[in-house]
């Protein structure tokens, strides 16, 4: 009877989020005819000139952004950056601002709900499942944040916001965090599941079929024993309760083998996730737990934790990207021009199949700030850009002058990949420059993350067709190792938390679904990196 009363209201909260679609999709069809009239509105409220210069994060910038802390009457806090720097940057954040940061994926998503007609729209996110004494800095965290119990309803349409609830926290010590997950998913039987970063998606899924002991030992206990669960547990598992949900405990907890995801929670039917850049590996590996004829896979609009890069519009059938935030100035550079004023474009004249780094403005110290994000201009909607981020812009290292990138390393991993069918089973490739001490030349190291435990080829073998492979993309690098000044490539297995730890620190791996990026090059040394 709970089921049947949690899920005629669940199909109500359904009814209301599809009207309310509607509505917001035509908030943003009026949006997208004021963007150019914004946009000037912009240019003069930031006293931006033709010869206002471009910001890369340095000096300069940190101390207009503490200049506009010091301009809130509010109180301010800072978000940390992650991803390919080696000193994480700090960004101003206000109550508004994260309102209008929550506002912002709320329209999204109930938009996309409207327009895509995705009929069971409960959202479960893949958030840290971390306690107080462990919330991070990043935007995610200070987003999700939440103290005690949600609201009923709130937990009916939003399962994961349970998860800074003290007695989940507990669990999460007890069996980990993929085992609540899955008790959680199970339970509530959600539609739609979103990972900003799909590594995280991917990362339990492999977890979850590759240590299905450990993965179900939760629902196992839940099953044969539930009075040594407390009340509040008990009081979580009524609020989430859906049709058919204990049959579906029952045979996770009765099953040796590990269970698809459509008997755990035949509702999903929609994944959402971070689609650009260098994340296909991860993409690739939840197509094969997720097959596209069963899974829906919805890109997600491009966010950093500098500014809202771009926002989804639904029209005809076809996703776009556009660059809608209300509160920011959009200013681009063609794909080889310099950073220089006179080179900078409006949105307004973007040519469809070229690529443009982004620069923005906005009210919170940002001020011509070059992102070094690379997107591809796909067309326009009514004037205003389509643009699909694409990758770094500067993501290289040098120690001779060889100038490596992440583009050349992206494709050298792909041929071992095709050449070594192993590697494509659950493992991440990445690449770390290192100069040990006591070693005469530097190096670079290629890290094999796995976190199913399958067969590795010869390591021997794999640095040798790494090298091969670098130096056929990168003609510098192989001069540079023909002749000595570059040692050859080194390779490295790592479990994830092994990989997390000396790339972060154990700490902070306790909220790495929320700051942490998988990216195919690091601008860092192995040496100056924390060791775990």
């Amino acid at each position: 009877m709970k089921g049947w009363l949690n899920d005629s209201l669940r199909w109500c909260i359904a009814r209301c989020i599809k009207a309310l679609g509607l509505a917001l999709a035509l908030r943003q069809r009026a949006a997208i005819r004021l963007f150019p009239l914004n946009q000037k509105r912009l240019r003069r409220r930031y006293g931006i000139t033709p010869i206002t210069p471009l910001l890369s994060f340095g000096t300069e910038l940190e101390e207009s952004i503490k200049r506009a802390a010091g301009r809130q009457r509010q109180q301010a806090v800072f978000a940390s950056t992650s991803g390919s720097t080696a000193k994480p940057k700090r960004i101003l954040y206000t109550k508004r601002r994260l309102r209008a940061v929550k506002l912002a994926f709320i329209d999204f998503y109930v938009r996309c709900c409207w327009s895509l007609k995705i009929q069971n729209t409960s959202l479960y996110v893949f958030g840290a499942l971390s306690g107080p004494d462990n919330e991070g800095d990043s935007l995610t965290s200070l987003l999700l944040a939440e103290k005690g119990l949600p609201p009923y309803f709130s937990s009916l349409q939003a399962p994961y916001r349970v998860h800074q609830y003290a007695a989940i926290q507990a669990l999460c010590s007890v069996y980990g965090a993929t085992a609540v997950r899955l008790w959680i998913m199970t339970i509530a039987n959600p539609g739609v599941l979103y990972s900003t970063n799909p590594s995280t998606l991917s990362l339990f899924l492999d977890e979850m079929t590759g240590d299905w002991g450990k993965s179900s030992h939760l629902i196992r206990d839940w099953t044969s024993r539930p009075e040594t669960f407390v009340p509040s547990v008990h009081k979580i598992a009524n609020r989430l309760h859906s049709r058919g949900s204990k049959a579906r405990l029952d045979q996770i907890a009765n099953s040796s083998l590990p269970l698809p995801l459509n008997v755990c929670a035949p509702a999903c039917a929609v994944y959402v996730c971070w689609a650009g850049g260098y994340v296909k590996p991860f993409l690739d590996r939840i197509a094969h737990h997720l097959p596209p004829e069963q899974y829906r896979l919805i890109p997600m609009y491009s966010m950093s934790t500098e500014t809202l890069a771009t926002t989804a519009h639904f029209a005809g059938g076809k996703q776009s990207f556009l660059p809608l935030a209300g509160d920011v100035l959009y200013e681009f550079l063609a794909e080889g021009k310099p950073d220089e004023p006179g080179y900078l474009q409006t949105a307004a004249q973007l040519r469809p199949g070229r690529c443009y780094s982004m620069v923005v403005s906005d009210p919170y110290g940002l001020r011509r700030y070059q992102t070094d994000d690379l997107f591809f201009c796909r067309g326009s909607v009514s004037g205003v850009p389509d643009l699909h981020f694409m990758r770094r812009r500067s993501l290289e290292y040098s120690f001779t002058g060889e100038k490596l990138t992440a583009e050349q390393l992206t494709m050298a991993f792909q041929t071992l990949r095709q050449e070594y069918p192993g590697l494509d089973h659950g493992k991440f490739l990445t690449c770390i420059p290192s100069h040990p001490a006591n070693d005469s030349v530097p190096h670079y190291k290629v890290l094999v993350v796995d976190s199913v435990g399958n067969s590795l080829p010869p390591v021997d073998n794999l640095a040798k067709r790494c090298d091969e492979l670098i130096g056929a993309a990168n003609t510098e690098y192989r001069n540079k190792y023909q002749s000595g000044r570059l040692g050859g490539v080194r390779v490295i297995r790592l479990s994830p938390a092994d990989f997390l730890d000396r790339m972060s620190g154990p700490r902070a791996r306790q909220n790495w679904e929320d700051q942490f990026k998988f990216l195919p090059l690091y601008r860092t040394t192995w040496e100056s990196l924390t060791r775990p």
